[in-house]
């Protein structure tokens, strides 16, 4: 069972909106350490994500300038003392959390330090990877990161992964940057059920294998686990929009996605505002979804709701 969190003080009581993002990160930390499972976590998200996008709007449009982003967090660690790994799980969620701190202490491993940081905005991938320097995931590919890498001044090995984590290698460098694809994949490849992508995803990060591929980063190495995002399970979604004129313009807009490079289309017509935007790009805010054909996809990310923006930040020291 989770603590109760009075959402309306901490979202409404803080006026500087870097002040209160630290709040929110501060409690959803403490939510997701409680969480039984990622339902009960889902749902303790239901309040203050429907809080932000009806009545603390403007606390969303803050976030990319004020909310503490994982890209910045991962470019100060990496220019501290050298060896150091960094391990980018795409898209793992503060769903995952208590397993991997669960798996951790029973292995006898205790991290450094466990935090919440934010994605960029809008939450994909491909953000992610322009804040740390890179044109996108794949740059990393094989040693290949360019000269515009930002973490470690780009003196590391690189790669990206998307093999079981026991076949996973790791070469004898002093600093590495892992991007592996497992959970994404897992999202946008091959499955659509929330249930079954929770419980491969606690099969997974329990398992030896995974396990076996963190002591082999660790060898001579702190750790840090981090994500570029994290995701929405759309499919427990607490608002469906009805109003007619605004589905159609979501429709005609985003399809079935989050977030959509498009020019403004003038979401202050609606009240409360449907998206924001940022980064030239249009971005729903909240946990909204539409009648679209096909149905609208079961998991997502792109959106601006707590469990895509907010990911993870585990720290472990060397052996």
């Amino acid at each position: 069972m989770t603590e109760a969190v009075n959402w309306k003080t901490l979202i409404f009581g803080v006026h500087e909106p870097a002040m209160a993002w630290v709040k929110i990160f501060s409690a959803l930390l403490s939510l997701a350490r409680q969480s039984s499972s990622p339902v009960t976590l889902h749902d303790a998200t239901v309040t203050p994500d429907r809080l932000l996008s009806e009545a603390a709007w403007e606390l969303w449009e803050a976030f990319p300038l004020t909310a503490v982003k994982t890209s910045a967090s991962l470019k100060e660690w990496t220019r501290q003392s050298p060896g150091k790994a960094v391990l980018i799980l795409d898209a793992l969620s503060l769903r995952e959390l208590s397993l991997l701190l669960g798996a951790a202490e029973a292995r006898g491993i205790q991290p450094l330090e466990v935090k919440v940081t934010g994605s960029e905005c809008p939450s994909t991938t491909d953000h992610f990877a322009k804040a740390i320097g890179l044109s996108s995931r794949s740059a990393l590919a094989n040693d290949g990161k360019p000269g515009t890498l930002s973490l470690f001044d780009g003196n590391c090995f690189t790669d990206v992964l998307s093999m079981p984590f026991e076949d996973c290698a790791i070469p004898p460098a002093p600093n590495i940057v892992v991007w592996h694809s497992w959970l994404d994949d897992l999202i946008h490849l091959q499955l659509k059920n929330p249930d079954q992508i929770a419980s491969i995803s606690s099969t997974v990060l329990q398992s030896d294998g995974f396990w076996s591929f963190i002591n082999k980063l660790r060898q001579g190495r702190a750790l840090v686990i981090t994500s570029d995002h994290g995701y929405a399970v759309s499919k427990r979604f607490s608002s469906e929009i009805e109003e007619p004129a605004a589905i159609e313009t979501l429709r005609k807009t985003f399809g079935a996605s989050r977030n959509k490079a498009v020019a403004d289309i003038g979401p202050k017509k609606f009240m409360p505002p449907i998206v924001m935007t940022h980064n030239n790009q249009q971005i729903i805010m909240g946990q909204r979804k539409w009648k679209v054909q096909g149905g609208f996809p079961n998991v997502c990310h792109g959106g601006m709701t707590l469990l895509e923006v907010a990911v993870p930040w585990i720290e472990f020291s060397a052996l």
